[in-house]
């Protein structure tokens, strides 16, 4: 189920719900999960026990779909967290303790009772479930000693890895990077790096966090999630995929789906430049480009929509266009146009493109060239 080194969590169900304004039905969720699995994912993070026996009923239904995944679910560091956790039929359970003195101050703690608390629930959740983890809360902005002495405790104690919250998203990718080279030097239990995007450096916080040491870093599709979201699924895989030596084996040509699925289920229309698997991320208008991608795709793309299960979408013909794209275009609504001809509609095109302030669609693209 999981890769020897390096692997992804998803908490689409968990923390991606928790997105102001989101509620996934059961059908939905279910739908989900079936997807997070073919995409290869070894883990999802599915709800919150304690919100009631509604929530429980939806983690046992998901839990009976007998995916080829393990089925976590969150709590606090309560024990009436952890015993609800107990009655929803998951895998694992993770809870999760403030890290850092703000979080500490606001909650009234300290770093005794962390540490006294981590030890009392730890004992009961190995008890009672096939694995757990701990997450440090805002461990971002936690006194980087504490958070070492956080993280061997959790070893000690037998959980199976250390979430390391940046919950703010208040990290830059030079600072992930250090605080996970630092805090990987003498751990030997997995860490995880859970990223938001306030900054919107979720994705790179997450590479650098994979390069600097990390385990595993928990994603969620589209990068769904509270205030302005987590590190998406998609874009994390393929980043790591293209940019990095990191081997995270994953099917992604399942992404496309699956992004498009949860886009319409959370009802959080996707931004047309979305990376990966926004609606225009591969689309082509430019000249140069057109032509170029018409010889090798990899020319003017990282990511081609194949690889993630979109069919390729036409270039858009408009103000940037060149005759090679108009000639491609032109074969695939039936016309046959020479080089000549091609290049003495361009004009033609830029002018239509700029009184409409837009490409022109295929039907207005054919009535142009049989006009002309």
């Amino acid at each position: 189920m999981y890769p020897d080194n390096r692997y992804l969590i998803d908490t689409t169900l968990r923390d991606g719900e928790q997105a102001a304004g989101v509620a996934f039905s059961l059908s939905e969720k279910k739908a989900i999960a079936t997807l997070l699995s073919q995409t290869g994912i070894p883990e999802i993070e599915v709800g919150i026990p304690a919100m009631g026996e509604c929530e429980r009923q939806h983690i046992r239904a998901i839990s009976q779909l007998d995916l080829d995944c393990r089925i976590l679910t969150w709590g606090r560091a309560v024990r009436e967290d952890l015993r609800a956790a107990s009655k929803s039929g998951a895998d694992g359970f993770h809870f999760s303790l403030p890290a850092s003195p703000l979080h500490l101050r606001i909650w009234k703690k300290n770093e005794r009772w962390v540490l006294r608390t981590m030890s009392e629930l730890a004992k009961e959740a190995a008890d009672t479930f096939e694995y757990f983890s701990v997450g440090a809360q805002d461990a971002s902005r936690a006194d980087r000693d504490f958070l070492k002495l956080f993280i061997d405790a959790a070893q000690v104690l037998g959980a199976s890895r250390v979430r390391i919250a940046d919950t703010t998203g208040r990290l830059n990718p030079i600072d992930t990077l250090d605080l996970f080279c630092d805090i990987t030097k003498n751990a030997s239990i997995d860490l995880e790096f859970h990223a938001h995007n306030d900054l919107g450096m979720a994705v790179a916080n997450t590479v650098s966090a994979f390069i600097g040491g990390a385990t595993c870093a928990s994603v969620t599709v589209n990068g769904l999630g509270e205030r302005a979201g987590n590190a998406a699924l998609e874009e994390v895989s393929m980043a790591l995929k293209h940019s990095t030596d990191i081997d995270i084996p994953m099917d992604a040509s399942h992404y496309y789906k699956l992004s498009d699925y949860v886009a319409n289920a959370s009802q959080r229309r996707l931004a047309w430049n979305k990376p990966v698997t926004g609606p225009g991320a591969h689309s082509h208008e430019s000249g140069i480009h057109c032509k170029g991608l018409l010889t090798d795709s990899r020319s003017y793309e990282t990511v081609s929509p194949e690889e993630i299960g979109q069919s390729r979408p036409e270039f858009a013909i408009g103000r940037h266009s060149g005759s090679a794209a108009v000639i491609a275009a032109a074969q695939k609504l039936g016309h046959t146009l020479s080089a000549k001809k091609a290049t003495a509609l361009l004009p033609l095109i830029r002018t239509a493109a700029e009184q409409r302030g837009r490409s022109l669609t295929a039907s207005e693209l054919s009535r142009l060239i049989e006009i002309h």
